[in-house]
């Protein structure tokens, strides 16, 4: 506990007396010696004044030669001779003038040192103390001022070796929450029980994450009162640390990650004021926060190349055995109904697929991702893609959204998102629907027509170059038929394309000299989705 003014009144060997009414116990953060009319100059708030009341004049008879209080106060160069005022002034009103002096300049309490200059301690100085409210304290002649600043002294570097300690045992306590499975969670809620604050971490979208804050009902408003800081600090894009007040509550803001690169921030809330060894806890927290945010991105970032493999998986109808993979893979999959959306990935900032990578990393929002070719392709729940389609609509993202599917209904899902994507406007999301009940060319991607597209076209995908075959097939139609321009955007000789589209023919049972066999292999790529068709 730090120095109070109660605890040193209590130590018998002062034989200290207080003069007059209790008015609460109060901290004393050091003890001064002084006979000047205004030692303010001199004084910080919160400190004990000592005094031997020279400035308040001699009586006749005061005090025997070489007293300790003289000696004690000679130490100081505030204790200098000064003019005694007080004798030639009312002295009721200049006690009054010397204590409001004190009590504007935060003095704690006043500590009169009698039997050195006078006999006891003026009754106007009492009168005046009592009446503005500052602790006045008789100290006896026997009792030296050093000995009442070096107990304060001693009690504060006590204290102040508790703080430390704590502090100490307190880091050790957050960093073994986190390495001991429960990683970020874990540290964040060590911290709030070490600290006695509620804590709450926020995304580098300005979201707060449930999954790893620590908020109660006294402080949620006023941390969803610090959102707009929040936005702020994450908008600069600079490391920094907030410190303001809310209602009766102290926060601190502080940011996660480096400058132009954050990765959230952290904001902490209680009673009382954080001070030095509160902070360093919070540092050590930070410092866990960043590394494990660092590593989740990371992670996300490896497992991209994963993602593609289970999205194969799900494409081949291995529903359940992709969700016993997930368990152990920071990544959410939807339920049994769901919607596919696709994204132009070349379009698509850094910032959004961070914000989308990291949504899918939380199994919350029932989200897939995975980046298929030259687009994202997002399976989200039905009941999940609301919002998520606000925050699409929020970033202007274009993007094409097929009907709700099930997972039989996957392939479909995929064709539908794709031709969506292709009539969707800049900064616009399509919708299948829309696209099916304004064209002959969405119809072409609904489920049947796409399976039976996909059986018409099996004896050539059963090739091992069939795939091939069709995509070359898909840029002639796209060319009008015309061998040279297609040709030189495939890299081939126009003879070479004219053979392979032979091959195709014989397959299929088509002549494409004609126009309606020509337009049936057009149709059948835009309906299985295995070919350029704009």
């Amino acid at each position: 506990m730090p120095a109070t003014l109660d605890a040193l009144l209590e130590r018998r060997e002062f034989a200290l007396r207080l003069l007059t009414p209790e008015a609460g116990d109060r901290s004393l953060l050091w003890a001064h010696a002084s006979d000047l009319e205004d030692p303010t100059p001199f004084v910080v708030p919160g400190q004990m004044l000592l005094t031997t009341g020279r400035q308040f004049g001699e009586a006749p008879g005061d005090g025997p030669d070489g007293a300790a209080h003289t000696a004690d106060a000679s130490d100081s160069p505030n204790a200098a001779d000064a003019p005694n005022s007080a004798d030639t002034k009312d002295p009721a009103a200049f006690a009054l003038a010397y204590v409001d002096r004190l009590v504007t300049a935060g003095v704690a309490a006043l500590g009169f040192g009698t039997e050195v200059v006078r006999h006891g301690v003026p009754a106007e100085l009492v009168d005046a103390c009592t009446r503005l409210g500052l602790p006045l304290v008789e100290v006896p002649y026997p009792t030296p001022f050093i000995a009442i600043a070096r107990w304060i002294a001693e009690v504060q570097a006590a204290e102040e070796r508790s703080r430390v300690d704590w502090a100490l045992g307190t880091q050790r306590a957050v960093s073994l929450a986190a390495l001991a499975g429960g990683g970020l969670a874990a540290a964040v809620r060590a911290a709030a029980s070490g600290l006695g604050c509620d804590i709450a971490l926020f995304d580098p979208d300005g979201e707060q994450s449930a999954a790893e804050s620590v908020v109660g009902a006294r402080a949620r408003a006023a941390l969803a009162g610090a959102e707009d800081d929040v936005r702020e600090l994450l908008h600069k894009q600079r490391r920094a640390r907030l410190d303001r007040e809310a209602g009766d509550l102290h926060l601190s803001i502080q940011t996660l990650g480096g400058s132009g690169r954050l990765l959230g921030v952290l904001a902490l809330a209680r009673a009382e004021p954080f001070d030095p060894a509160d902070l360093s806890v919070v540092t050590t927290l930070v410092a866990l926060a960043e590394v494990s945010l660092e590593r989740s991105r990371e992670l996300r970032l490896s497992l991209r190349a994963l993602m593609v493999q289970l999205f194969d998986m799900l494409r081949d109808g291995r529903v359940d055995a992709v969700r016993r993979a997930l368990k152990d893979i920071p990544t959410g999959l939807p339920g049994t109904r769901f919607v596919v959306a696709a994204l132009p990935a070349g379009e698509l900032s850094s910032a959004l697929l961070d914000t989308l990578e990291r949504r899918a990393a939380d199994r919350r929002h029932r989200l897939f991702l995975v980046q298929h070719e030259e687009t994202v392709v997002l399976l989200a729940d039905a009941a999940k893609w609301p919002e998520l389609r606000r925050l699409l609509e929020q970033r202007r993202a274009r993007a094409g959204v097929s009907d709700v599917v099930g997972w039989d209904g996957l392939d479909s899902g995929l064709v539908q998102a794709a031709r969506s994507l292709e009539r969707a406007e800049a900064g616009r999301i399509a919708d299948f629907s829309a696209l099916v009940s304004s064209s002959f060319f969405g119809l072409l991607s609904t489920a049947s027509v796409a399976e039976v597209a996909r059986t018409r076209l099996d004896p050539l995908l059963l090739r091992e170059d069939g795939r091939e075959r069709l995509r070359e097939a898909g840029v002639w139609l796209r060319h009008n038929g015309q061998w040279d321009p297609a040709a030189r955007e495939l890299g081939i000789h126009r003879h070479s394309l004219r053979t392979r589209m032979q091959s195709v023919e014989s397959v299929l049972g088509l002549e494409l000299d004609r126009f309606q066999d020509r337009a049936e292999l057009w149709a059948l790529l835009a309906a299985a989705d295995l070919g350029p068709t704009t």
